[in-house]
């Protein structure tokens, strides 16, 4: 089968299984439905490097072009990664993902794949003149950016994430022995103080939890406010392949509240208070 390289604006056409299949340890913030989220904010303009093997996927590099000179995201920004200097929003690119908790190059880890997709990045005109900024790749993430950018300077150093054997396939019994203690002292106490607790899909859920996660994230120096919260968990419930639900506990006046992302076949705690 011809190799062949494509550059577009768009996921719409990559399948949802076949993009999940270039990389499955992203989790619900790595998901296609959750960059085509991302595609619509104006401020970065989204470009796909796309390779196929004949009709099979083995490529899709997410790069972000910025536009106007403030940096938009003060979270995800080059300065929270240890970048001395201040970054031109307007002249700089995001490769592998714009704000996921853990980037991505979407890349098959084979030669020609990489030499394609290095020699699309090489000609595109619109990374020239720009900063290139590869946000929370793995130290298998960092060796295939290499292999397309040529030397990085990284600024920080992240393990490569794997979910543990027995934790996917296993049941509680497989689990590692301190896992299963910490479980079990958890029931132990749920029962002890009399917890109540409820889990309601989002669109249903009229508690306080708006309000705790706010208030949480405000004691950790977060800037934050209960209709942030709100928006956050409306667009993720919009998301494609996505469904979002609240966990709910009660132990006499006391409460708090977890948000979870069910994708595919995992369930992810998000946010809490």
């Amino acid at each position: 089968m011809a190799i062949s390289v494509t550059v577009t604006d768009s996921l719409e056409e990559v399948e949802a299984d076949e993009f999940f299949a270039l990389d499955q340890t992203l989790g619900a913030t790595g998901s296609r439905g959750r960059l085509i989220q991302h595609s619509s904010d104006p401020r970065w303009e989204p470009r796909y490097v796309l390779v196929r093997d004949g009709a099979r996927l083995r490529a899709a590099v997410p790069i972000f072009l910025g536009h106007g000179a403030q940096w938009s995201d003060q979270i995800h920004s080059p300065r929270e990664w240890g970048c001395s200097a201040e970054p031109d929003q307007g002249k700089s690119a995001l490769v592998g993902g714009r704000m996921e908790i853990r980037g991505s190059l979407r890349c098959a880890d084979e030669a020609d794949v990489l030499r394609a997709v290095a020699g699309q990045c090489a000609s595109l005109a619109e990374l020239r003149g720009r900063d290139i900024y590869l946000g929370y790749l793995d130290e298998r993430q960092q060796r295939l950016a290499e292999a397309i950018f040529g030397p990085v300077e990284w600024l920080a150093d992240y393990d490569d994430f794997t979910y543990p054997e027995e934790v996917v396939l296993g049941s509680l019994a497989r689990l590692p022995r301190d896992i299963r203690q910490a479980i079990r002292h958890d029931e132990r106490s749920i029962a002890e103080y009399g917890i109540k607790a409820d889990v309601v899909p989002w669109r249903d859920y009229r508690g306080s939890g708006c309000e705790l996660i706010a208030a949480h994230n405000k004691r950790k120096g977060m800037t934050d406010h209960p209709e942030l919260v709100r928006y956050r968990m409306d667009q993720w419930d919009e998301c494609d392949e996505v469904s979002v639900f609240v966990a709910h506990a009660v132990m006499g006046d006391q409460e708090g509240a977890t948000t979870l992302l069910v994708y595919r076949d995992e369930v992810e705690p998000y946010e809490i208070g």
